[in-house]
């Protein structure tokens, strides 16, 4: 009974490597995280889960069942366009 659906690593970086050995600074190289808040898709293996244990005070990692491209993670963090009419809303009376 095997699940055909394919889980990722979602790891963003929240700490700078700046003061750490080399092996860690290649580790994280390596995972393609460059700056802090960058957000990666690793797909969940046993090399990933070894990596990402060298480098687990530097990042956040969350267990998700879609991979997001560069442009949708852009998307998320934008703002809407415009602004919103609410109705009423110079008449409400707050207490």
């Amino acid at each position: 009974m095997s699940s055909s659906r394919q889980l990722y690593y979602k790891v963003t970086q929240i700490r700078s490597s700046i003061g750490m050995p080399p092996t860690t600074r290649r580790t994280l190289e390596a995972l393609g995280l460059k700056r802090r808040n960058q957000t990666i898709y690793a797909k969940c293996d046993v090399s990933s889960a070894h990596s990402l244990a060298k480098v687990k005070e530097l990042v956040k990692i969350e267990v998700t069942d879609q991979k997001k491209t560069r442009e949708e993670i852009n998307q998320e963090r934008k703002w809407k366009s415009g602004f919103e009419v609410i109705p009423e809303g110079t008449r409400k009376v707050y207490n």
